[in-house]
């Protein structure tokens, strides 16, 4: 049985604040026990993988990156009605489908779950290299927060482990 909620972090962990997501979903399994009804993936680069992932769920919350003119670090959270709004960071081939793209297959595809949300944090270093910049860095918790909240909203019991921040 497919789990109904699915927390998936995508970027590439080896162009600095690109990997954002990535960093995120790994940080949030170590910092919370989560019951079997949420399954947390490190999505990477996950292109048309993306639709099998979303196939079955009730609740889908993406972690990503988004390219905007703001300030580093910024986050935005874009749902159902505004997913065209959202911005992708450029894919780095031309044989690489971006997120949105992803997401409008499996909107034809009939698999989009019943609830969408992606947090996007604008970055401010996506040069070669396995860091956060120190905008991100302190996105980071924020991003969790963010979370948690969702999960806590869609009745979905989640524990934040002893000693974790």
């Amino acid at each position: 049985m497919v789990p109904r909620a699915l927390v998936m972090g995508v970027g590439n962990l080896l162009l600095g604040d690109e990997g954002f997501g990535v960093h995120v979903v790994r940080e949030f399994e170590a910092r919370y026990d989560l019951p079997p009804e949420v399954e947390v993936v490190d999505g990477g680069c996950p292109g048309f993988r993306l639709l099998d992932y979303l196939r079955g769920r009730e609740l889908v919350l993406l972690v990503d990156v988004v390219a905007e003119e703001a300030p580093p670090g910024t986050l935005r959270v874009f749902e159902d009605g505004d997913l065209s709004r959202f911005a992708a960071v450029k894919p780095y081939s031309p044989h690489e489908v971006s997120l949105i793209e992803a997401l409008k297959f499996a909107e034809f595809a009939g698999v989009l779950p019943r609830k969408l949300k992606i947090l996007a944090a604008v970055p401010g270093d996506i040069s070669p290299g396995v860091k956060l910049s120190s905008a991100l860095e302190k996105a980071l918790p924020r991003a969790l927060s963010w979370l948690e909240r969702e999960l806590r909203e869609a009745n979905i019991a989640i524990r934040r482990r002893p000693g974790c921040a």
